[in-house]
């Protein structure tokens, strides 16, 4: 089998950690943070952080398995002690739950940590990303001293890669190309097949494929990590924030062959997995009654907020495979941070897509929550589009008069 990254060909590379480019998260603007920010928006709005319905976050609402929390409370003894320098306990229990060998995992503090390992031990000079994506991939990149191309996925292709044309720039020798499945904040979902074409041309040139599937657990069945195993160009992304509700924990890992799994603990920090995530990690797994419900919940409940959002005027809302929806509107003059400085106001936070790059102003994406905090979201958006279509229209009829001559 043919390594495309030998470990001595990783020493060659000189890696050039550009500081500069590192911006500090309170110096952003408001479009470019993330989503899920509640702390500093409940400080901004006076209120307490539970007091705001969340949106902009697209995590699963039940919160955390009840069993995990549990066994949270039974483990506070443990608290003044190191944790296992590798996570070897929820290590096994993944493997266990994949039905993949622990030599392919290595676990770490959320899937972000990885994003920003990937450039130290693989060293790139040379990146790609498939658009629109998380902010992460590039900076991460970026601030090791990569060059960063984007490829777009246009909205007339339904936010898919136009394969034809990713082919082709590939061509121009990347060392490694960045793809999110389901995308985010898209959604799109790009099928086994096409996963493995894009793996397969990759290998020709000499290309890292990462492939995010931190929103996979909903539709699990369409993940590739047994190919990632054993494939020596594939990396897979995983997270347990999103379906186990687990963001505050940190708890993220990736599957992959095992000598790239080994190049990943020669960088990886020891105890970078805390205890409590550990054990919430691998009582979760084992919670199969809260697996099988939030599956459910999601179908049922994201047919409902889809099927609400067809009737609000001037919305359009794209097909999704995760647990949130990209929504566009279709009214001139208004813009997405219109919407969520309105809702803001009534306590509640939605994603803003205007810094994410291949979408626009009039994008923003929204949780699948539970249905009364949904059924609280979708009323304000209908008064919302009701006033401003009103508003709009009487603007347009008093410039109209305006221009009428008068006599």
């Amino acid at each position: 089998m043919r390594h495309l990254f030998k470990k001595e060909d990783m020493k060659k590379r000189n890696i050039q950690w550009d500081w500069r480019k590192i911006v500090p998260y309170g110096c952003v603007n408001n479009n470019s943070r993330h989503g899920g920010d509640i702390w500093r928006i409940a400080k901004e709005l006076g209120r307490q952080p539970g007091e705001v319905i969340d949106f902009s976050a697209s995590i699963n609402p039940f919160g955390i398995s009840v069993r995990a929390l549990a066994a949270i409370k039974d483990s506070a003894g443990l608290l003044g002690h190191y944790p296992e320098p590798g996570a070897e306990a929820i290590r096994r229990e993944l493997a266990s739950y994949h039905n993949l060998p622990e030599k392919n995992i290595i676990v770490g503090n959320g899937s972000t940590e990885f994003i920003y390992l990937i450039p130290q031990v693989f060293r790139p000079e040379k990146a790609l990303i498939i658009e629109p994506a998380f902010s992460e991939y590039r900076r991460a990149l970026e601030v090791s001293g990569c060059k960063v191309d984007s490829y777009i996925s246009a909205e007339s292709n339904g936010f898919y890669p136009e394969l034809d044309g990713l082919f082709a720039e590939l061509e121009r020798d990347y060392d490694i190309l960045f793809l999110a499945n389901p995308a985010n904040p898209t959604s799109a979902l790009l099928d086994k097949d096409t996963i493995m074409d894009i793996a397969r041309r990759c290998h020709e040139h000499g290309t890292i494929l990462v492939v995010d599937e931190v929103f996979i657990d909903f539709v699990e069945e369409e993940s590739i990590k047994e190919v990632a195993a054993i494939r020596d160009n594939l990396i897979v992304l995983r997270s347990m924030t999103k379906f186990f509700s687990m963001a505050g924990l940190r708890l993220g890992y990736i599957v992959a062959h095992k000598e790239i799994i080994s190049s990943f603990t020669h960088f990886s920090p020891p105890w970078s997995v805390n205890t409590l995530a550990i054990i919430a990690g691998v009582e979760s797994l084992r919670d199969m009654d809260y697996i099988q419900r939030s599956k459910k919940w999601l179908r049922a409940e994201k047919s409902f907020v889809q099927e609400r959002l067809e009737h609000i005027p001037y919305l359009k809302a794209y097909p999704s495979e995760a647990n949130f929806l990209l929504v566009r509107i279709m009214l001139d003059g208004i813009k997405a941070r219109d919407i969520q400085e309105y809702l803001l106001k009534e306590g509640i936070l939605i994603r803003d897509c205007g810094s994410f790059t291949g979408l626009g102003e009039d994008f923003f994406r929204i949780a699948i929550r539970e249905r009364v905090e949904n059924k609280i979201l979708l009323d304000k958006l209908e008064r919302f589009f009701k006033e401003s279509s009103r508003l709009l229209l009487d603007s347009s009829a008093t410039r109209l008069l305006d221009e009428i001559p008068q006599g």
